[in-house]
């Protein structure tokens, strides 16, 4: 299993996914090699995919949800859940990247989406109260699927 960190840490709560590998990290769930932070380059994902295995992208994304609260989707879900692609400074949103992933042929069949509802999107600022308090429980649930169970709403 790998996951992928996508976004800024710099710019609020759209640094959950960098605050989520750092506790991966600290609970020792997967290996270094297996964590990748991508920053604001969700475009990397294309190359960083891998075929055959568990790919999980951790993201703020803006789903109409109140903050903190977590979805998990389906890569092809994408555009069906996340209302603006282009929460912060990515240059390419998560969207844009999954859907020329699989025009490449690049888009493995087993992607989930770990979208955590963000409040504070301003540069400067750091993860609001709500979007902090579902960090352990994105970790949780990654923890979860690390030992083989689904998450029921996928």
């Amino acid at each position: 299993m790998k996951v992928f960190a996508v976004g800024n840490p710099f710019y609020g709560d759209d640094g959950v996914a960098a605050a989520v590998l750092t506790e991966v990290r600290a609970r020792g769930l997967l290996p270094d090699d297996d964590l990748w932070d991508l920053h604001t380059d969700a475009l990397d994902l294309v190359d960083r995919f891998r075929p055959g295995e568990l790919n999980v992208i951790v993201d703020a994304a803006r789903m109409g949800l109140e903050p903190g609260e977590i979805a998990v989707f389906r890569a092809g879900e994408v555009r069906m859940r996340i209302q603006s692609d282009h929460l912060s400074m990515h240059g390419f949103g998560l969207a844009e990247a999954c859907e020329l992933a699989l025009q490449l042929g690049k888009l493995p069949q087993k992607v989930l989406i770990v979208g955590v509802e963000p409040a504070v999107v301003e540069i400067g600022k750091s993860l609001s109260g709500p979007v902090a308090a579902a960090v352990p429980r994105v970790v949780d649930l990654l923890e979860g699927i690390i030992q083989g169970e689904v998450p029921e709403h996928v």
